[in-house]
């Protein structure tokens, strides 16, 4: 893992979502524990982690038609969506959370612009 790059990666995800990242981190699947962050929350990273395993587990049950794998989690949260928490696999170790304030940051830019170019990216940093 190059923890450098990773590090650098995140700062500039910070920038190009002009202001709007709260908090973000990439953690470990196994600990959930924080391997890199920017205003890093610990608690964040082990009980997101947690629930995304329970999403998982609890669309299979469901029958729904939804895949089985999941790559990406995204919750819109508050009445009016201010906030939008995502977790994105990385690999087979690690995650990679980020809480966003959608008042300052625009959700196109967020997924048509932050993150696919950060994603290869960070994946490539972590092998």
């Amino acid at each position: 893992m190059n923890l450098k790059t990773v590090n650098a990666l995140l700062a500039e995800t910070e920038d190009g979502l002009m202001g709007g990242l709260a908090a973000s981190d990439v953690f470990s699947k196994s600990s959930g524990m924080s391997v890199a962050g920017i205003r890093s929350s610990p608690k964040a990273c082990a009980l997101f982690n947690i629930l995304c395993e329970r999403i998982g587990e609890t669309i299979k049950k469901s029958g729904l038609p939804v895949p089985d794998y999941l790559h990406q989690t995204m919750l819109r949260l508050g009445e009016d969506g201010n906030v939008m928490i995502v977790v994105i696999d990385l690999d087979v170790k690690y995650r990679w959370g980020m809480a966003v304030d959608c008042t300052k940051a625009q959700l196109g830019i967020l997924v048509s612009v932050v993150i696919p170019d950060t994603l290869p990216r960070l994946r490539e940093a972590l092998r």
